[in-house]
């Protein structure tokens, strides 16, 4: 009887918890890229002028250091929403392009 009684809890709580939401949290990671600011970019501005306006960049590669990459996403219940990505280069310490 006691047995009957564990096996009949244990099927009831198994039961209960696969029928559990997994809860998948809001993920924002990286550089927010506001328009406005970007508009404020230049060509042959500084990297420390560039840096006051977008600020540093999340991606800044030892091997190729005249391009800053800059990537923002934003992830909610697991799914992407929002990616935005913009990629800066430098020439003689000066800003040469913009992509986007």
């Amino acid at each position: 009887m006691m047995k009957n009684k564990q096996l009949i809890f244990i099927t009831f709580l198994f039961l209960s918890l696969t029928n559990c939401t997994t809860y998948k949290l809001d993920v924002q990671q990286g550089n927010v890229i506001a328009e406005e600011a970007v508009a404020k970019l230049r060509i042959g501005m500084s990297p420390e002028e560039v840096k006051s306006i977008v600020g540093t960049p999340l991606l800044q590669d030892d091997f190729q250091q005249q391009r800053w990459d800059y990537i923002f996403y934003l992830n909610k219940a697991g799914k992407q929403i929002e990616r935005k990505d913009m990629t800066l280069f430098f020439k003689n310490n000066k800003l040469a392009r913009i992509q986007k």
